[in-house]
This record gives structure tokens, sequence and C-alpha cells, in this order.
């Protein structure tokens, strides 16, 4: 790993920094990510159909189901993300980062509800939730980016938000939120085009009065890329305030100012 490539400039930030570079991140890599979050969203709205029309499910099921697929999906921007870092985003090929994520798919999945289970083990004992899910939310970076096992990828992400578990419990809370958000603008920007301007009614139903609607749905599906880099980009603060990237970065930049001098003096 080359530091003198990375793509964002490291050096220590505070979280609310790192919400406000999430969106530039998403706009700056989108052609990457744009495909790929269509792609997905696809696929989830597919699936979230399918349960709701084909088998008749509750909305709070396709809720459920749905926030299954985001928790699963997500890794797959989280790999983009780190591939992001480094390279420019016409020099990403989607079905290698593919490939690489669905060769960690199963200790990624397996973190992943080892991470719930602690959570909800939490929940049940009275444990305060918020601190541990702000200890536990940078897993899927450490088992994805760095190859970690489960177990060492909870070990990991907690020894990260050592002693910035305040700073790390707002972005969780925020990551938390954003499909929330996304759903309600999306069902209100989609009631508004279909009911008011087409007078269409409500085809694909209404968050509000049914609980769920297909408008609802895609939104808090395109959240994915938002939330995986902004999480992404927590991690590499935490990296950087940790391990002293933009020290070394620092001590390089030193480096090659001397060897420049030395080669301009000879």
């Amino acid at each position: 790993m080359n530091l003198l490539e990375a793509r964002v400039v490291l050096r220590p930030r505070s979280m609310s920094d790192v919400l406000d570079l999430a969106g530039p991140f998403c706009i700056a890599n989108r052609r990457v990510l744009l495909p790929l979050a269509i792609a997905t969203t696809a696929v989830g709205a597919l699936l979230a159909a399918a349960c709701r029309l084909g088998l008749g499910w509750s909305w709070l099921a396709v809720w459920l189901s749905t926030g299954g697929y985001l928790l699963l999906t997500g890794g797959l921007f989280t790999q983009v993300a780190g591939e992001l870092l480094f390279r420019e985003a016409r020099q990403i090929r989607l079905r290698t980062v593919v490939g690489r994520f669905l060769r960690r798919f199963f200790p990624y999945l397996a973190a992943r509800i080892l991470q719930w289970v602690v959570l909800a083990f939490c929940a049940a004992t009275f444990v305060p939730l918020p601190i541990f899910a702000a200890r536990l939310l940078f897993v899927s970076e450490t088992v994805l980016l760095e190859s970690a096992s489960p177990g060492v990828a909870l070990a990991r992400s907690s020894r990260l938000v050592l002693f910035r578990s305040i700073p790390c419990l707002g972005l969780s809370l925020a990551c938390a939120v954003a499909p929330f958000l996304f759903a309600i603008s999306a069902d209100v920007v989609g009631d508004a085009i279909v009911n008011l301007v087409f007078e269409m009614g409500r085809p694909f139903g209404s968050l509000w009065s049914d609980g769920g609607s297909g408008f609802a749905v895609i939104g808090a599906l395109l959240s994915a890329p938002l939330v995986a880099s902004a999480s992404f980009l927590g991690y590499i603060d935490l990296r950087t305030r940790k391990e002293g990237w933009d020290i070394q970065l620092r001590f390089l930049a030193l480096a090659d100012a001397e060897a420049g001098g030395r080669r301009i003096a000879s």
C-alpha cells in the first residue's frame, strides 16, 4: 500500500467532516458507484416486489428483508470504496471488485451475523447498546479490506474506535438514519409525480397509510453508496489517527524533497 497514491487527503477529521465528504466522494466516483447502485437497487426492488406482491408479505416483513439486503450489498460498496482510495474510477472494473467481494462473502456474512448477535445480546441484557453499536461500526471494512476473520474483525473494529466512541456514535447514528431519510424523500417525490402530476393515485402504496411503498423501498436502497462511503471515510480517519498515516506522508514528502535537493546539488 503506497500512501502517496491515496486519492483522499489523509489527515485527522471530525465526524461531521467525514459526513460532509461522503457526498462529494460519491459524486466524484459516480462512474463506478452509479452503475453499481442502479444494479443493486434494481435487484433489491424486484426482490421486495416479489415478497410483497408475489408472496403477500406484510410491509414489516418486506422492510426487514430489505434491511438484510442492504446489510449484505453494503459490503460491495465498501469493497469499491477501498479500491477508490488508491485508484481512479475509470481504472476499476466492476467485475473484478464483485469477484473480490464474493471471495470474502462468507466471512463477511458471518461477521455481520456475529455483529448483530452481539448487539442483540447487549440490548437484551441492558448493556449500553449505542456505545457497542459504535464500537462495531467498522466490521465491514476490517473483514473486507484487511481480510480479517469474523471474530478478529469485531475485535479490530473495537480497538479502532477505542477513545473515539462518542464521535463514532454520531457517525453510526447518521448511517442508521440515512436509509429512512432516503425512503421518506423518495416516497414524497414519487407520490408527488404519480399522484399529483399524473393523477394516477397511489399504485405503489403509501409510506404513511400503508407502512411502505415501492418508492420508499427504492429510496432506502439508493442510500447504500452514501452510507458505505461515510463509514469507509470514518474508518480511514481512524486508521490515520491510530497508525499515523498523515505523519508517514509528511516523512515521505521530506524524504522526496531531500532526495531532490541532493540531485540538484550534484
